[in-house]
């Protein structure tokens, strides 16, 4: 099994995207861990939103590894894998990408940088165009079965 397969849309955008994600969810991690166990500070209306945030996308993510297992892949795979439609892909298509955007929003809110706000809405931007690439792969590759599917389960939520 390759962990990495073949990026949807142009590498160096592929790539940047994912790194801009992965690069916010380490500042707010960081930051809160260095807010909540260094200081010990109140919690704010924004910290309670964001820990909820957060939660909510690691469940979604979990679970979404969980229901994927050997198919998990950074990009496209170039092994023959199955459609996956049970669990909680029932209730939306990319439920990990999902998870990826609940943890682009905490950071967001978490922070309220500038920084992390242009990365997190450029991470974003560039998950949707990888979606819907992989939307055209999974239509070559499963066809009607994909077609079905699409048709009874929202790209999101």
């Amino acid at each position: 099994m390759e962990l990495i397969g073949k990026s949807s849309i142009n590498p160096m955008i592929f790539y940047s995207g994912k790194i801009s994600g992965y690069v916010t969810w380490i500042i707010f991690l960081y930051s809160f861990c260095n807010k909540h166990f260094v200081y010990k500070t109140d919690y704010s209306y924004d910290d309670i939103i964001a820990s909820f945030t957060f939660f909510l996308g690691l469940i979604f993510i979990v679970v979404s590894l969980y229901h994927l297992g050997k198919s998990t892949r950074l990009g496209l795979p170039l092994e023959k894998t199955e459609l996956k439609t049970k669990g909680i892909y029932k209730i939306s298509r990319n439920p990990m990408y999902v998870g990826f955007g609940l943890f682009t929003m905490t950071s967001i809110i978490y922070t309220w940088n500038i920084f992390i706000l242009i990365a997190g809405v450029y991470s974003l931007i560039v998950y949707h165009f990888i979606i819907k690439n992989e939307e055209k792969f999974l239509i070559n590759r499963f066809g009607t079965a994909y077609e079905n599917y699409k048709k009874s389960v929202t790209r999101y939520l």
